[in-house]
């Protein structure tokens, strides 16, 4: 088992953190499928306004990539669907039947071919769980890993513990290991942030212990570190929920939605673990999580990171419920071209943001002017959005470098296709 050390990046702050006991299950009235952890997808319906749907059901296909299957996390009733610039995907909501009865087959699915496994990962809703490097998009149907990370490393002390979410789910997550060493000839690379592991040995999978800075909890660290993407082909990363989530499906034949997340931050009440759904409307999940005369900011994801949003989002544990500003902030516009308009004051700190080998003010220069192939040779296939968090916190500019990186890369990736 190997151990990474993590010096460079944000150190944690020492905000209240969780006990590390899933308590209450938050049954919600609302989930979504939320456009914005897929961007510039199109969607083919497969369902229609006010159609019920039974969980693990179809909704849409990719209209780009029709094999390419998001299914309903609950059973319910279509109630809206959003969308955003030229008909991509904004939001796809579900009313969740409080008299739901989930019937599904119960039998094991075949996972004798890497084609069979292929197909029912697409058929069955679990494709979208995978996230590549570089781009950070969801795989193509037909694209093939040269190794793919599991993340199971907890980001912060505020972040529910892996060892502590899989408690009785280990069979199911080593299932979802052996499915994943199927899908790739490369190692499926399981990192996680205690020596105790998570999975069993096997041929191909390499369990590793990252610990250090926050971003020793990001799969962009995890990448950099094992195979780094200059090195040639595409990685993918998935979550250790998704991971026990696909293992559960091939044991059973049933498909799994349920999350465990943390609620933090200032305005929580008591910081807490609790059991909820894919997209779980968040007011639905903090109710009675804060103090009446509260209005706090929900944010899914962590404090640095998260974002404000209404429904939980595909690739978040976390739930954060920050203190609402007196006022609007007065900040740039958050666009790659008003940010060349402020100074870029380079600090110490900026030079130790970034955990990839990245030198950070150039960096930072070529994503405010729109310099993509200057972007490129500074390593900008090696992130996504998450780990520039930081950056805009600690830069001058007020620039949103998670949104320019996604300019970039997009731009990127177009000219690549």
């Amino acid at each position: 088992m190997g151990h990474h050390k993590i010096r460079h990046g944000h150190w944690p702050s020492c905000s209240p953190a969780p006990v590390q006991a899933v308590g209450d299950t938050k049954v919600v009235s609302k989930v979504a499928v939320v456009g914005a952890d897929f961007p510039q997808l199109r969607p083919t319906l497969k369902v229609s306004l006010q159609d019920q749907v039974a969980a693990g059901q179809v909704l849409f296909t990719d209209r780009k990539h029709p094999q390419i299957a998001h299914v309903s996390p609950v059973a319910g009733t279509v109630v809206d669907i959003e969308y955003g610039p030229r008909r991509t995907l904004s939001a796809f909501v579900i009313e969740r039947d409080p008299n739901e009865v989930l019937v599904h087959e119960t039998a094991p699915i075949d996972d004798n071919t890497e084609a069979s496994i292929r197909r029912t990962l697409l058929d069955r809703g679990m494709w979208p769980a995978f996230r590549t490097r570089p781009f950070g998009r969801t795989p193509t149907p037909e694209s093939k890993p040269v190794a793919i990370f599991v993340t199971a490393t907890q980001k912060t002390a505020s972040a529910p513990d892996p060892h502590v979410v899989l408690e009785g789910r280990l069979p199911a997550f080593d299932k979802g290991v052996a499915v994943l060493t199927e899908l790739t000839e490369g190692t499926v690379h399981v990192c996680q942030s205690k020596e105790e592991p998570l999975c069993q040995a096997a041929d191909r999978v390499n369990v590793v212990v990252f610990s250090g800075t926050a971003a020793a909890g990001l799969p962009s660290t995890h990448v950099d570190r094992l195979y780094p993407v200059q090195s040639g082909g595409q990685v993918w990363t998935i979550g250790y929920q998704d991971v026990a989530a696909i293992g559960h499906l091939f044991q059973t034949g049933q498909y799994s939605a349920d999350r465990v997340v943390s609620i933090t931050g200032a305005m929580a009440k008591a910081p807490k673990l609790v059991r909820t759904t894919l997209g779980a409307s968040l007011s639905d999940v903090l109710a009675g999580e804060f103090a009446p005369n509260a209005r706090p900011v929900f944010l899914s994801g962590d404090a640095l990171t998260g974002v404000e949003a209404s429904f939980l989002g595909r690739f978040h544990d976390q739930i954060t419920l920050n203190e609402r500003p007196a006022a609007p902030a007065e900040r740039a516009r958050r666009t790659r071209f008003n940010s060349i308009s402020r100074a870029l004051i380079p600090k110490t700190a900026l030079e130790r943001a970034l955990a990839p080998r990245i030198l950070p003010v150039p960096f930072m220069r070529a994503l405010s002017v729109g310099d993509s192939e200057a972007a490129r040779r500074l390593g900008c296939l090696a992130l996504v959005e998450e780990d520039l968090a930081v950056l805009s916190r600690l830069c001058t500019s007020g620039a949103d470098y998670g949104v320019l990186l996604r300019h970039v890369l997009d731009d990127l990736m177009e000219d690549a296709a």
